[in-house]
C-alpha cells in the first residue's frame, strides 16, 4: 500500500478499518466473490454500513478501504482483472475485480511487466492538458504529474539502489522511503510533465538493464527489509511489479474522476 496512506493507517479509524479488512477469514470471502466475478470489496460493505456510518461521506477513508483490500489480494498473488466492477449495497459504486485464484509469475513475466510500464502510463496520460496533469482526485491521491515523478524517483533513487545493494553486498539493510514527503520536498507539482515521463522511461531502462542478466543465484540473493523481513532479489522484483500495478489502477481511477465519474 502506498505510504501516502501511512498517516491515515496509523490513526484510530485506520487501525479499525485494517482490522476489519485484513484477516484470514476475510480473504476467504474476497476469494469467493472473485470466483463469481464480483469486486472483493463487496465483502465488507454490510459491516461498514453497520459499524462505520461515519465513513459514508469520507472519501479518504473509502479510498483506504480499497487500497487495503488490494494490498491483501496482491499479497496473495491475485491479479487485477477489471479496475471497476459494480459493488452492490452502497458506500462504493465501483471496486476492483481480482483473479479467482492466485497466479504464479515467472521472472520473465515480471520483467515483461516492468518493461511495459512506461508506455502504459504514457498512453493513459497523453491526452491530459496542463491543468489536468496537476489536478488531484478527491480524498487521498496523486495528480498525474505526481504519479510520473514518483515512479521516476522510486526507480532512480530507491529501487535501483536496492537492487545494487543486494547484488553487491551480503544481506544489506534496505529501507523504505516516504513518497508523500518526496512529493512535497521535491515539489512534484511544479515539475515538467514531459521531462518526468522521459526520465521515468530512462530510469526504468537502467533498472531493467541491471536485472537483465541476473541468473537464479543472483535472484536468490537476500536483502533485509528494515531489519524485519528477509527478501530475495526475485521477491523485490515482484514487489516493484505490484507497485506498478497499484499505480496503474490509481491512474485509471484518477482519469475517471477527472472525467466526472466518481467512486
Amino acid at each position: 500500500m502506498h505510504n501516502r496512506f501511512d498517516q491515515f493507517r496509523a490513526s484510530s479509524l485506520g487501525r479499525q478499518l485494517e482490522q476489519l479488512i485484513d484477516s484470514p477469514q476475510r480473504y476467504i470471502e474476497y476469494c469467493a466473490l472473485s470466483r463469481v466475478g464480483l469486486p472483493a470489496i463487496s465483502a465488507i460493505v454490510d459491516e461498514l454500513q453497520q459499524k462505520f456510518p461515519d465513513i459514508e461521506d469520507d472519501q479518504g477513508a473509502r479510498q483506504f478501504c480499497g487500497a487495503m483490500v488490494a494490498d491483501v489480494m496482491r499479497r496473495h498473488q491475485h491479479q487485477l482483472l477489471r479496475a471497476r466492477g459494480r459493488v452492490p449495497g452502497g458506500y462504493f459504486s465501483y471496486g476492483a475485480v481480482w483473479s479467482a485464484r492466485p497466479q504464479q509469475r515467472t521472472i520473465a513475466d515480471l520483467l515483461g511487466m516492468l518493461a511495459a510500464m512506461p508506455q502504459a502510463v504514457q498512453q493513459r496520460l497523453a491526452a491530459l492538458d496542463h491543468d489536468a496533469q496537476r489536478q488531484r482526485p478527491p480524498g487521498i491521491g496523486f495528480s498525474a504529474l505526481e504519479h510520473l515523478c514518483h515512479l521516476r524517483d522510486l526507480d532512480r533513487d530507491a529501487f535501483l539502489p536496492r537492487i545494487n545493494a543486494i547484488l553487491e553486498q551480503q544481506r544489506p539493510l534496505l529501507y523504505g522511503v516516504n513518497g508523500s514527503e518526496w512529493a512535497r520536498e521535491r515539489d512534484y507539482q511544479q515539475q515538467d510533465f514531459a521531462a518526468a515521463g522521459q526520465d521515468f522511461a530512462s530510469a526504468r531502462a537502467q533498472l531493467l538493464q541491471r536485472l537483465q542478466h541476473c541468473d537464479d543465484t543472483a535472484l536468490a540473493r537476500i536483502g533485509i527489509w528494515e531489519g524485519q523481513r528477509r527478501l530475495t532479489l526475485a521477491e523485490l522484483v515482484a514487489d516493484i511489479a505490484d507497485h506498478d500495478a497499484t499505480h496503474l489502477q490509481e491512474i485509471d481511477e484518477l482519469l475517471l474522476a477527472l472525467s466526472g465519474i466518481h467512486a
